[in-house]
C-alpha cells in the first residue's frame, strides 16, 4: 500500500525520508525524540492531512508510518475519515483480520489499519510491518 497525497505525490513505507523530503517540501511542524525501538531518532513530519514517523537506520531515516489526520486526504483506493466500514470493505474486501472496532489489510510488509468508531473510519494508518 502507498499513500497519495491531494497532489498526487506518492509515500511509501520504509522510503528514504530524504526524498521524501525532496517531493513533498518542509513540513508544517517537526519533532524528534530518542528512539525507543531503535539507535537514533524517531522524527515526525506534521503536513496538512497526514503525519509521518521516522525510524533511524545507520545515517539514513526511513518513513516508519504515515497516520491520515483528516478527511482532506485518502488513500490511494479511495477511503477516508469518515468512510463507512461498508465503503472499506468494499474497496479492500472483508478478508481483514476484522476486529469490531478495527480493519487491518497487510500487503507487501506494510499494515494499512482502519480505526472505526460506530461504524466509521475515525483513524487510517500505513505501518510497517
Amino acid at each position: 500500500y502507498v499513500f497519495q497525497t491531494a497532489d498526487g505525490k506518492t509515500v511509501a513505507i520504509n522510503e528514504d525520508m530524504e526524498q521524501v523530503l525532496a517531493d513533498l517540501g518542509e513540513a508544517q511542524s517537526y519533532f524528534e525524540a530518542e528512539s525507543c525501538a531503535f539507535e537514533g531518532l524517531d522524527k515526525t513530519y506534521t503536513y496538512a492531512g497526514f503525519t509521518i514517523t521516522t525510524r533511524p537506520e545507520g545515517e539514513k531515516d526511513y518513513v516508519n508510518s504515515i497516520l491520515l489526520t483528516d478527511d482532506s486526504v485518502t488513500t490511494q483506493e479511495g477511503a477516508y475519515i469518515g468512510s463507512s466500514k461498508e465503503d472499506v470493505e468494499a474497496l479492500y474486501g472483508t478478508e481483514s483480520g476484522d476486529m469490531e472496532a478495527m480493519l487491518t489489510y497487510v500487503k507487501d510488509g506494510v499494515s494499512l489499519n482502519f480505526v472505526l468508531i460506530d461504524g466509521a473510519v475515525a483513524s487510517i494508518e500505513y505501518l510497517a510491518e
